[in-house]
This record gives structure tokens, sequence and C-alpha cells, in this order.
């Protein structure tokens, strides 16, 4: 197993995950800078996880939402964990901005 670096916090805010042509409108529950876990609101396991997809997460504090690109890693039930694999260095220091303040609120995963 490998050990988890950087910091994690438990979340509550809208994701669209987009796969080719298809949107799905998800809830963020758990963010740290090199993914996240969505509550995809279906069971996972019951469709083929595709390669990479592109996810818009809509931060409250944020007018326009921050685009990545990310590899599903697992799935359990309706849980689907994310490895962000690109994003655009602007919308990476709003990410890294978000978890600062959410680290502030005590929000924070040990």
């Amino acid at each position: 197993m490998r050990a988890r670096a950087g910091l994690r916090t438990r979340t509550d805010f809208r994701v669209i995950a987009h796969v080719g042509k298809q949107r799905s409108e998800c809830r963020a529950v758990e963010l740290s800078p090199s993914g996240i876990i969505l509550d995809r609101g279906f069971d996972v396991g019951a469709r083929p996880m595709p390669f990479v997809l592109r996810v818009e997460l809509r931060l409250p504090e944020r007018l326009r939402p921050l685009f990545a690109w990310a590899r599903p890693i697992w799935a359990r039930g309706t849980q689907q964990a994310l490895r962000f694999v690109g994003a655009s260095d602007a919308d990476r220091l709003s990410l890294a901005e978000h978890l600062d303040f959410q680290s502030l609120r005590g929000t924070e995963l040990k």
C-alpha cells in the first residue's frame, strides 16, 4: 500500500463528469491535490470505467468552474475515486487555495 502525501479534506460541492458527450452530475466527497472521491448517485461498478474523463469542479467560493482530466482509480457502490492527470496551472492553484481554506476550517483528514 502506498502512503498518501499531502492534504486531504472532506468536502461537498457539485461536480460534472464528462465522458465523451455524456455528462453526469455528482457530488465531491473528499478532495486532495492529486485526486477526488465522487458520489456518482448510481452504482458505478455496474458500468464500464472510461480510461480518462473530464471533470468540472464547482467550488462554492468560485464563480467559474475548474476543469481537470482524471483517471478512475477505484469504484465502490456509488463512490468513485479519480486521480487528476491534467489541469491548467491556474485551476491547480485555485484547488490548492480551496484545500488551504478547508484546512483552516478544520475539515482536513488525518
